[in-house]
């Protein structure tokens, strides 16, 4: 079973109406031991249901990354290879992630289906708070019904701007 590797997520409000900032980088550890990683400077909705974030808003950023892109960004070192060089840390009693350079990162294609799959098996793994098992097959079912996934993917991710704040607003 997949979980996050870092905190709860920290966001700020942006000037662009109901979207925010992640400002911490995020990790999720998927169920065949790969991470995802959603960036600091991302820009998001943060809703994990219509106009809603009622539950772990972390699950929202992943999910948002892969409508926009049509691609997810992979770390291609371990958790135990993450702690020794640094990457992650303990910081005043949360675990945090710092800027994990390109060399160690991975740009993956991702279909509808299997960035939903991935925004589902998110908020199965979710702590912050559980989301119950009914919400977690509702909220699946329901991003089926992203039309919008056809009008976006056009923007693919430049790993060398990855935590640009400015390319990030684009």
């Amino acid at each position: 079973m997949g979980r996050f590797l870092t905190a709860s997520a920290r966001t700020q409000q942006i000037p662009e109406r109901g979207m925010y900032k992640i400002l911490d980088n995020e990790l999720y550890k998927d169920d065949d031991g790969s991470s995802n990683l959603h960036w600091r400077n991302f820009i998001t909705d943060n809703f994990t249901w219509i106009n809603s974030s009622d539950w772990d808003i972390r699950c929202s950023h992943g999910h948002d990354i892969g409508c926009k892109h049509h691609q997810i960004v992979k770390v291609r070192l371990t958790e135990k290879e993450l702690w020794q060089k640094g990457f992650l840390k303990e910081h005043k009693g949360m675990i945090v992630c710092s800027d994990i350079p390109v060399r160690y990162l991975e740009v993956v294609d991702i279909s509808g289906h299997k960035i939903n799959n991935l925004f589902y098996r998110m908020l199965r793994d979710a702590d912050c708070p559980k989301t119950p098992k009914y919400v977690q097959y509702l909220y699946r079912a329901g991003v089926c019904l992203n039309f919008n996934w056809f009008l976006t993917g056009k923007n693919k991710i430049d790993l060398s701007q990855l935590y640009n704040e400015e390319w990030n607003m684009q």
